[in-house]
């Protein structure tokens, strides 16, 4: 099996996809497949994939994943819940003639996060069972919105700079059914989850609740390699979750997609490659070692 797949942005220099999708195929011996990277301002996103048909798939980062979906409507393309609800996509497939689009950023989060919380019983009980805080606003932060929905959250706290760029997120969260209020980044109460989806050099230092009920979660979406955030979260009985466990979850949930494109063309090209379950950890083992990170991905 051969598949041609690129991850596109701007700027894009710094991106780690490549080498978590290429240790994949190297893991898988796909060693006929190419995965590349292409530096792609938002105007230039139709004109690219235009003259590009023979990729059977992209991963997408900023400025584009607003522009994927608003031009996959214009199209007709088939845009999947997670991008129609967050207005962004990551991840772009062409399948049996058709073009689909999805934002796997949210199944990254919940991916990196259920198998804590299943681990910590706990969490579900005390001031901050079925509550979570989310500290930032944007396209990240709707992403982690879902994200929480999925992992059974009935309400979140937005902590965020500035209330007024709040609007798209308190919106987003009345139209799956969580209740939500917005809060400055002083101060984090009792929770089962929180997410950090601010860039590393934008991280604040807020107070942490003193009744914070030992066993929940704390994820920091930035991958840098050392988390004040983090450290904070692990100093009042959070489970820590870094940044490279979404990264990871995300792209393996996008190899998946890229593989089943793939197999619909042509399903005997899959016949030497091993079943489902054992394909995914798999490939979620490679892409962890790439990265020097845990040996293995925790089950769902």
């Amino acid at each position: 099996m051969r598949i041609c797949a690129a991850v596109l942005g701007s700027p894009i220099a710094h991106s780690k996809s490549p080498l978590l999708h290429r240790a994949a195929f190297a893991e898988l011996g796909m060693e006929s497949s190419e995965y590349d990277r292409f530096e792609l301002r938002a105007d230039e996103l139709e004109g690219f994939l235009d003259s590009h048909p023979d990729h059977i798939g992209f991963s997408l980062t900023m400025p584009l994943k607003d522009r994927l979906v608003t031009l996959a409507v214009e199209r007709g393309w088939n845009v999947d819940d997670t991008a129609a609800l967050t207005a962004a996509g990551n991840t772009l497939v062409r399948r049996s003639g058709q073009v689909e689009v999805a934002n796997t950023d949210v199944r990254g989060i919940v991916r990196a996060i259920a198998p804590r919380m299943e681990a910590s019983p706990d969490a579900n009980s005390g001031a901050g069972a079925g509550r979570a805080t989310i500290l930032g606003a944007g396209a990240t932060a709707a992403s982690a919105l879902v994200a929480c929905r999925d992992l059974g959250i009935a309400h979140v706290d937005f902590r965020v700079r500035n209330p007024d760029r709040a609007r798209r997120v308190i919106d987003l969260a009345e139209r799956i059914g969580l209740t939500a209020s917005v809060a400055d980044l002083t101060r984090i109460e009792p929770s089962a989850i929180v997410i950090s989806t601010l860039p590393a050099e934008a991280a604040p230092d807020p107070v942490w609740d003193d009744s914070l009920t030992p066993g929940g979660v704390a994820l920091d979406v930035a991958y840098s390699a050392e988390s004040a955030f983090l450290a904070a979260a692990a100093a009042h009985g959070l489970h820590p979750v870094d940044g490279t466990a979404m990264l990871v979850e995300q792209a393996v949930a996008q190899f998946e997609m890229f593989l089943d494109a793939a197999r619909a063309e042509d399903p005997s090209t899959a016949e030497n490659l091993p079943a489902a379950d054992d394909l995914s950890a798999r490939v979620a083992a490679a892409m962890y070692a790439a990265l020097a990170g845990p040996p293995a991905r925790a089950q769902d």
